[in-house]
């Protein structure tokens, strides 16, 4: 089993940028969402998060017909939002392509709105806005789709396919008593696994070994882990380890006896 990009929503407090990406290979940054970044900001990102490593969120222009409140907002208008095209959105699209080429992103991480049901209305304009709009070749980048909580996961992840993007969504949240092979029915070439982690503190042994168990069935998947938990720094490289753990190296092949001695000098300080 093989390591996916895993990573958080956003660098946690107190955690360096340069700390940060010599632990975790993924990050989903949200700088975008509020507003345009100057070429200095992206020259920055660009110079300590290497290629491959970041996740951008969409500017809410795009995806929320009310921005979040910041002294550089997107402009916006009663057009905009809701996966909408509009002048103010195309403006927006155009400089977060240039935000992924500057900084080689892995993804765009496109949040729907709070509330944005399953309607036939609201299926009919998501698939306008991923093949008339932000298409492929306009982001330039792999698209990722993070639905409302209304959604159901094999509703949400059929239309995903239908248009081309990649689903998000938390394999933690399920029907009460339904085990976390649920989600083992589920097929496509690439998902990408949001937890949020509704509790305060760390998750739980058992719910990361869930979660361990899920990218093993998924292996061969285009697979990106985002943690958005209170907890998403220790989640995460939590995570990370239980899947390394599971990794065999060159010596398990080689020589067992080999292996015993070598696992003697692992490193177990998660800040190495």
């Amino acid at each position: 089993m093989s390591v996916p990009p895993i990573g958080t929503v956003d660098i946690p407090d107190r955690i360096e940028r340069d700390r940060y990406f010599k632990q975790l290979a993924y990050l989903e940054l949200s700088a975008l969402f509020a507003g345009p970044l100057k070429p200095s900001a992206l020259a920055r990102w660009a110079e300590i998060a290497p290629k491959g490593s970041l996740g951008l969120v969409a500017p809410a222009v795009l995806t929320h017909r009310n921005p979040p409140k910041s002294p550089k907002a997107w402009p916006s208008d009663a057009t905009t939002g809701d996966f909408r095209d509009s002048a103010p959105g195309r403006v927006a699209l155009a400089a977060l392509r240039t935000a992924v080429d500057t900084l080689g992103a892995r993804c765009v991480v496109f949040r729907s709105p709070s509330l944005f049901a399953p309607s036939a209305a609201n299926r009919d304009q998501l698939r306008r806005f991923f093949t008339e709009l932000a298409t492929a070749d306009a982001v330039g980048c792999q698209r990722v789709w993070v639905p409302d909580g209304l959604w159901e996961v094999p509703t949400a992840l059929k239309l995903a396919s239908e248009i081309g993007v990649t689903l998000a969504f938390d394999p933690n949240v399920r029907e009460p008593g339904m085990p976390a092979e649920v989600h083992f029915e589920l097929e496509a070439e690439s998902f990408y696994l949001r937890i949020e982690g509704l509790r305060p503190g760390k998750l739980s042994a058992e719910r990361l070994e869930d979660l361990a168990m899920l990218v093993e069935h998924f292996e061969g998947t285009d697979l990106t882990v985002a943690f958005a938990s209170p907890e998403r720094w220790n989640d995460a490289k939590n995570l990370k380890k239980l899947i390394a753990e599971a990794v065999p190296t060159d010596a398990d092949d080689d020589d067992s006896a080999e292996d015993d001695d070598a696992g003697a000098d692992d490193d177990d300080d998660d800040d190495a």
